[in-house]
């Protein structure tokens, strides 16, 4: 299945005329992915192969330097172009794109509100692959309440000690570089936090519906001391961060989702020609041709969705509804992509793990990185607000 599409060079073309070198850029990840990623995607699933090695040869290729600055080692391309490429991953296979996306959203965290030094020391091992990051959020008794946030982080001397657990968290155990969230006296305050540091501690890695590839895990705090400079910007202001951090976020699990849904519509094509009933390929039936329709506009929907909040994004506007409509949108569809895929197969999209798998990936992303609720909660306050 080629995963850069005509569509793809389409929308380059449209939206950043004469950058012949995205288009090289986004061609040369999909080779990679093609003929080292897609064939391990089921072995990844079924925890007959784990990611790591695929994941360092995935970094190595410059995924997640795109949309990064050139005196951070990054390549400074649109966050356009980036989006597209972790829609190619999602494609190729989901938990990769989800464990690069979390990797790079700390990042971003770093170099949208990190002093100097932390960008220096941080950023450029990150976004090359040198180093695994993760984010650090959600808790066990809060997840879209993150303001009631039960880890504190309180002032020790020259430093800070942390103390609690964050629940579902991303490259648990993994990740040598760890963006964390903790309650100060000030309110919600974010910290760098390294793997080795003496009072981290991980749980077992949970059992997953979807994304199995990616490690998920709960990170726990014991008097978990760390320096002052590991303060990332002011304290206090941890919760503005993260609904930034976020924000660039949703449109990269949008993007995501776009290719979970484009691995499940390019499936469920070939079958569909394939398929012999009555007598003629189930592609000649009016049915499966309306599901093929509604499968092709939902998808084109969702990437157009996606460029566009990236492009606003580039624009310097405030990009928080146009994320959360990519995200919102895009999500949902790839579930009723995927469901309408398994429908196609019949008993064969129930029983065949190649199949089902896309539907249990997408699962994850109406929850993650802002649940739908209280993403269309967003949306409709700022336009509420807009016709004030």
């Amino acid at each position: 299945m080629p995963l850069f599409l005509e569509e793809h060079r389409q929308l380059l073309s449209f939206n950043y005329p004469g950058r012949g070198d995205l288009v090289e850029a986004l061609e040369s990840v999909a080779g990679f992915l093609e003929d080292k990623v897609m064939p391990m995607a089921t072995k990844f699933d079924q925890h007959a192969a784990k990611i790591e090695e695929t994941r360092k040869e995935l970094l190595r290729q410059g995924v997640c330097q795109m949309p990064f600055p050139k005196e951070l080692e990054g390549l400074g391309l649109p966050f356009g172009a980036y989006a597209l490429a972790i829609e190619l991953t999602g494609a190729a296979d989901a938990g990769i794109a989800l464990s690069i996306a979390i990797h790079n959203t700390a990042a971003e965290g770093i170099l949208q509100f990190g002093s100097e030094g932390q960008k220096r020391k941080y950023v450029p091992d990150i976004v090359a692959g040198r180093k695994v990051a993760s984010f650090a959020l959600t808790e066990p008794t809060s997840g879209s309440d993150a303001k009631a946030m039960g880890t504190k982080a309180a002032r020790d001397g020259e430093g800070f000690v942390l103390n609690g657990s964050k629940a579902f968290i991303t490259n648990a155990g993994e990740a040598d570089v760890y963006f964390v969230f903790a309650a100060t006296p000030k309110g919600p305050s974010s910290f760098i936090v390294e793997g080795s540091n003496p009072g981290l501690s991980f749980g077992e890695d949970l059992p997953k519906l979807g994304m199995r590839g990616s490690r998920t895990s709960e990170v726990r705090f014991s008097d978990c001391r760390v320096p002052a400079e590991s303060l990332v910007g002011e304290e206090g202001m941890g919760f503005e961060y993260a609904k930034k951090m976020l924000n660039g976020s949703r449109i990269v699990m949008g993007s995501l989702c776009v290719g979970i849904a484009q691995a499940a519509f390019e499936k469920s094509i070939e079958y569909a020609r394939s398929r012999k009933a009555f007598g003629s390929a189930i592609s000649e039936f009016q049915l499966i041709r309306e599901k093929v329709a509604d499968m092709k506009t939902g998808i084109t929907a969702g990437r157009l969705l996606c460029l566009h909040a990236a492009r606003v994004r580039e624009s310097g506007a405030d990009f928080g509804s146009e994320a959360a409509q990519a995200k919102v949108f895009s999500t949902e569809m790839s579930l009723r992509v995927c469901d309408s895929a398994i429908q196609v197969f019949g008993g064969y999209g129930y029983t065949t793990d190649d199949v089902h798998r896309h539907w249990r990936d997408a699962r994850l992303l109406t929850i993650g990185e802002g649940t739908s609720e209280v993403l269309r909660m967003l949306i409709a306050r700022r336009e509420l607000a807009r016709s004030l």
